[in-house]
């Protein structure tokens, strides 16, 4: 059926929750060039990026297509506009990396999903509705069809990059020139860290834009404060950006700058000069880690000498640095965390971020790991995917603990101590940073959302103490089968270390049930929550214990404790079970370490 369309906005939505780099604004670039894509064909056209000015419904709900731009964390108020626009007869569709890797489910609120890079799909989509048929030959598209997804073939990525127009930011309501504006010369990354969805979105190939290109783009933004270099990873092709720095420079075009780039950036003298003469003004590197275990379980291919010899570089030259770095892995302790924080301190960094580990749809981890239950998501509410609340189950400390670390390095930074120390080196803008992340820190805390989240980690981890109350426990029953396993074998001696006698029970009845409920103080009976397939029987087992001894010693306190063996051992359970014991949780995770280490589960404590 034909559908003339006229008018035509796209939206960015904005995060629903507040966290500590809500108020800077460098704008994404896909909205703002697909309007202007459609603006040059010949359409009506709005651009609202939230982040810059609120979005006029009206406006939205009078036009008759609206495209709407999600990443993770925004998902959920993207689902919700495209349900008002459906509502109001429009036709809504949604791009971007969310509902790429996840259509089915973008399609329960959009007509239409186009997936990857979207400027042929989303002009050939407007041609298919205006002439009502096309839509099987739209590669890179999904729809549904008689309540059925279909997912077109994947389109190859673009080669020459120049065939898109120079972005139109004026566009984008609200928009003020002489602010930030971002310039994209390249796309796609050939690395392949765990964590990160980039390459599943643009793939590994380096495509880029003529050098000419750019120099046309700078030539229009020159008088902006600030651009940022939108590439994935700006110093990819070392021979290619030189030769835009140079001509850059050769034509005075140098206003103050910044991109995202890699920590060998700095094993090429020659383009460390150029970034410097050509007015680089700070360079976003992502560090990730200092620990050595947690760096190569991200295939980060770099260490610690590497990540100090760039810092000591780019300062040499004059750059400013922002130090990005994730924390959260199975390799990583309350204890790292705070290290990281005290090693951005020593080293000067000029501005830090401690982004919690999180699964994103698209990235390796989440379609190895999490997408099919080998690790455990703890929060399904998209919203909350911002890098700054913790939503999945790490392996050495709670995700409470997580989330604390996470925001008490971010403190540790951003506080008096770090202030004053650029206040005595006369570094005015980095003090005025450090001040300005110390009172978002204070912001996030300040935020209810926020602060019932936290409080949602803590009552989770606390709930068994909370049930039980504060007693004189000095025993526990477990099941003997469980002592069998390697896990039962680490709660033993976790147990043992804070100083709780452990006493193996069999499916005991009659007397020895009797003799129990005078001896033990506490119940610890398993849950199988995933079985590994070599070991069904013995689960099987497990549960059937389970029951028994419910059944025969309802009177005691009873702590069910998650078996998995294929995730390996995780804190959160122990540390729910050593809170019965003691209130003191550096000292249950000292107990776990040692216990660890004597099972010979890991090398050191």
């Amino acid at each position: 059926m034909k559908r003339p369309l006229k008018k035509l906005v796209f939206v960015e939505p904005k995060s629903t929750h507040l966290h500590v780099y809500s108020k800077v604004c460098i704008p994404r670039l896909g909205s703002v060039l697909l309007g202007t894509i459609m603006r040059n064909k010949g359409y009506d056209v709005r651009v609202y990026v939230e982040d810059i000015h609120d979005v006029d419904m009206r406006e939205v709900l009078s036009a008759d297509l609206v495209g709407i731009s999600a990443i993770t964390s925004t998902a959920p108020p993207a689902y919700r506009l495209a349900d008002r626009v459906r509502e109001a007869g429009g036709i809504a569709v949604l791009g971007g990396t969310h509902t790429s890797f996840l259509p089915a489910e973008g399609l329960q609120h959009a007509d239409y999903v186009i997936r990857g890079e979207g400027e042929f799909a989303f002009q050939e989509l407007v041609d298919a509705i205006e002439q009502g048929e096309g839509l099987g030959k739209i590669q890179n598209l999904s729809y549904l069809a008689d309540g059925r997804v279909v997912n077109n073939p994947e389109r190859p990525k673009i080669p020459n990059l120049d065939v898109n127009p120079i972005p139109d930011y004026t566009l984008i309501t609200g928009w003020k020139p002489g602010a930030v504006v971002s310039i994209a010369t390249s796309r796609g990354c050939p690395f392949s860290c765990t964590f990160c969805s980039v390459p599943g979105m643009y793939g590994h190939a380096f495509r880029t834009h003529s050098v000419e290109r750019v120099l046309e783009e700078l030539k229009l933004h020159r008088d902006n404060l600030y651009t940022f270099f939108a590439d994935d990873i700006f110093t990819a092709n070392k021979k290619r950006v030189k030769e835009l720095l140079a001509k850059m420079i050769e034509r005075n075009l140098t206003p103050e700058w910044g991109a995202q780039v890699r920590t060998e950036t700095v094993d090429d003298p020659e383009l460390l000069a150029l970034m410097r003469d050509a007015n680089c003004f700070n360079v976003y590197v992502g560090f990730e880690s200092i620990n050595p275990r947690t760096l190569k379980l991200f295939q980060k291919k770099q260490d610690l000498a590497k990540i100090e010899r760039a810092i000591d570089r780019f300062h040499a030259h004059k750059i400013r640095i922002h130090g990005m770095f994730v924390v959260g892995s199975d390799e990583d302790d309350v204890e790292t965390i705070d290290a990281t924080a005290e090693f951005a301190l020593a080293h000067d960094i000029d501005s830090v971020q401690f982004m919690i580990l999180t699964p994103i749809p698209g990235s390796p981890d989440w379609e190895q790991l999490y997408a099919n239950g080998a690790k455990y998501v703890i929060n399904g509410d998209w919203s909350m995917y911002d890098g700054h609340h913790c939503v999945h189950q790490p392996r050495r400390m709670s995700p409470y603990e997580l989330q604390l670390a996470a925001l008490n390095a971010m403190r540790k930074f951003y506080s008096w101590r770090g202030i004053a120390k650029m206040v005595v080196k006369r570094d005015v803008y980095s003090a005025g940073i450090r001040y300005w992340g110390k009172k978002l820190i204070h912001d996030w805390w300040k935020d209810a959302e926020n602060r019932q989240y936290v409080e949602w980690l803590r009552t989770a981890l606390y709930a068994e103490a909370t049930v039980h109350g504060q007693r004189d426990l000095k025993s526990v029953g477990l099941p003997a089968a469980l002592l069998d396993e390697s896990l039962g074998r680490l709660l033993h001696r976790f147990l043992g270390e804070l100083g709780v006698t452990v006493v193996p029970l069999a499916d005991a009845v009659g007397e020895a049930a009797s003799v129990a409920r005078q001896t033990i103080d506490c119940l610890i009976t398993p849950i199988v929550k995933r079985a590994a397939q070599e070991g069904e029987d013995v689960h099987a087992h497990l549960v059937a214990i389970t029951q028994r001894l419910h059944e025969q010693w309802e009177r005691l306190p009873k702590v069910n404790f998650p078996l998995t063996l294929d995730q390996g051992p995780v804190f959160e359970p122990f540390a729910r079970i050593g809170l019965l014991f003691t209130r003191n949780l550096d000292r249950i995770r000292e107990a776990y370490k040692t216990a660890g280490v004597a099972e010979g589960l890991w090398e050191t404590a």
